[in-house]
């Protein structure tokens, strides 16, 4: 056992160039819904499938990435760490979500996250995704 347990994918960070051209395209033609975001970057759009994995679009150059849904954060650190993979970021979200990025053999940026929506909050998104 490797001390990481992943549960789903929760979800991808996608770059875009501009959510106006960007967020019809996931919002109206494929029905995707934007969601408070639960960190506080105006770059960042997220949105949610009825499944609750989520795409968040990103207006930043280099930005893709996948997020792993784990259910031990602490021991998923243990493990990479032991593994020799250097932690490049973590932190906890506004939603209690606690993550983590590392960087894949081949320098691909790799996000590991607890479940989303663990705190409540009142945080609220327009038509656009720009939460307040």
């Amino acid at each position: 056992m490797t001390g990481i347990n992943i549960t789903r994918i929760n979800h991808v960070g996608i770059p875009i160039t501009d959510r106006k051209k960007t967020l019809p395209f996931y919002r109206d033609l494929l029905g995707i819904n934007v969601i408070p975001s639960q960190v506080d970057s105006e770059k960042i759009v997220w949105t949610q499938l009825v499944d609750g994995a989520m795409i968040h679009t990103i207006e930043q150059a280099e930005s893709w990435h996948i997020a792993f849904q784990v259910t031990d954060i602490d021991a998923t650190r243990k493990a990479l760490q032991d593994a020799g993979f250097e932690i490049t970021g973590d932190g906890e979200r506004h939603d209690g979500q606690k993550h983590l990025f590392v960087n894949d053999p081949d320098g691909n940026r790799i996000e590991f996250a607890t479940e989303s929506g663990r705190i409540k909050n009142d945080r609220q998104a327009d038509e656009w995704g720009y939460t307040s």
